[in-house]
């Protein structure tokens, strides 16, 4: 019997390294129960892995990322949920691909990050670094013929280049050093809110969940609660206890905030490849029974 899942994975369909039929066989050689691919602002990648899954063992779940913002609520603290520090994803799982509404969000947020690319090579070549946006998109088609409309480019494409080039020793220090948050060649992306990105989800049928809740970098616990009561309000699902960068100890946070507030409880590596080269796929070990509610209801 198959113990374990995996409901967080990227592919070269965003900026993963890996193909996505590739991915789910190997999912399948890790002998896990279910595998999600859940791409950054795209369903390119699913119909690739879906029909590679048709043949194996393991349950494929289609899904996607999206990157959000709060629309500026402000909590009794009188803290703005804008003004939160960290990132806040959203994955969807069980959508369908096909739905008008996501794959419009999806095009929306393509052409987000078409306008904020040329703005950050730009800004780095003034740092003097020798890139260029042609580059950028060979690199990210992953050797098939570049096509600005239809490739998606990223930050870490960003840092693979940098590395390439030998302008960073690593893809970490491009972020640190350059395109992080708040760093010299950083520009932020428009993004939907969160309410919007849950809406999309799901008109696709899909379950919102609340990606690595870590990221979203809050002080405190207390925070963290009221954070994610408001996305509740929003509509939101559920949460991801199990994630490569949780710690044991904020795994059992999120689950007991799962419990509390009455979420789905989701998990998953987020897997890139070797873009990430510590995060392996089926890692953290989530357990079936820890997301058998989602599992159900995607399959009612």
């Amino acid at each position: 019997m198959r113990r374990f899942v995996d409901l967080h994975t990227h592919s070269t369909a965003s900026d993963g390294d890996t193909p996505p039929a590739e991915l789910v066989r190997l999912a399948e050689a890790e002998r896990l129960a279910a595998v999600a691919l859940t791409d950054h602002d795209t369903v390119a990648g699913l119909a690739e892995a879906r029909q590679a899954a048709d043949a194996l063992e393991v349950r494929f779940v289609p899904g996607i990322e999206i990157s959000a913002v709060f629309a500026g609520t402000t909590l009794r603290s009188g803290v703005s949920l804008r003004s939160t520090r960290g990132m806040l994803h959203i994955v969807g799982l069980g959508i369908n691909p096909d739905n008008g509404r996501l794959q419009e969000t999806a095009r929306l947020l393509r052409q987000a990050r078409n306008e904020r690319n040329p703005q950050m090579v730009a800004k780095l070549c003034e740092l003097g670094m020798d890139i260029s946006m042609d580059e950028l998109i060979a690199l990210a088609s992953h050797g098939n013929r570049p096509d600005a409309d239809s490739v998606m480019v990223g930050r870490l494409h960003i840092a693979r280049l940098l590395r390439a080039k030998g302008h960073v020793r690593s893809e970490a220090e491009a972020f640190d050093r350059y395109i992080g948050t708040g760093k010299p060649a950083f520009v932020d992306k428009e993004k939907l809110t969160a309410r919007e990105s849950i809406d999309a989800i799901h008109s696709a049928g899909g379950v919102a969940i609340l990606a690595h809740p870590v990221e979203l970098k809050c002080t405190n616990d207390a925070m963290l609660d009221r954070v994610v009561k408001s996305l509740i309000h929003d509509g939101l699902d559920g949460i991801e206890a199990y994630h490569s960068s949780h710690s044991d100890r904020q795994a059992r946070s999120y689950l007991d905030l799962a419990r509390r507030l009455r979420l789905l409880v989701s998990g998953g590596s987020d897997f890139h490849g070797s873009a990430k080269s510590g995060v392996k796929l089926g890692r953290p070990r989530v357990p079936v029974e820890a997301v058998e509610q989602i599992l159900a209801r995607l399959a009612g």
